[in-house]
């Protein structure tokens, strides 16, 4: 049996998904995380997939990923890869699932989260909060 994804709520408003070592993605997994997204936040904001290493991703759980379902919650989303085959698995899933919200590889933690810094503080002015300034 294979080690389970870890997913939490950043104090900075960011959503996160960490897939362990070699992870195989299956439809269960993305369905399981997808409830648990919701059950820790349950307004749209972006998202942050630590995907550094995961070796497969079922079609069908490709598919789930890009459905009215798995999007309403997420504004953009950032994925942190570390090989060259992570880089183009990400790839093939932005080029045939393509999900509605802007979507980008970073092979940098702070990068992504620069990247996605705007979609935290959009999601804090959609959602009738009032985001921190710096």
């Amino acid at each position: 049996m294979q080690p389970t994804p870890r997913i939490w709520l950043g104090d900075d408003g960011i959503m996160r998904i960490e897939y362990p070592q070699d992870y195989q993605l299956t439809l269960k997994d993305i369905q399981n995380l997808n409830h648990q997204h919701r059950e820790i936040r349950s307004e749209c904001g972006p998202l942050l997939i630590y995907a550094m290493s995961v070796a497969e991703a079922e079609h069908e759980a490709q598919q789930f990923a890009s459905s009215e379902a798995a999007v309403e919650l997420v504004n953009a989303m950032a994925i942190i890869v570390k090989s060259v085959f992570t880089r183009a698995l990400a790839e093939i899933f932005m080029k045939f699932h393509k999900p509605p919200y802007p979507t980008r590889v970073f092979t940098r933690e702070a990068d992504a989260l620069t990247w996605l810094e705007p979609y935290c503080e959009r999601s804090n002015r959609d959602n009738g909060e009032r985001g921190e300034s710096a």
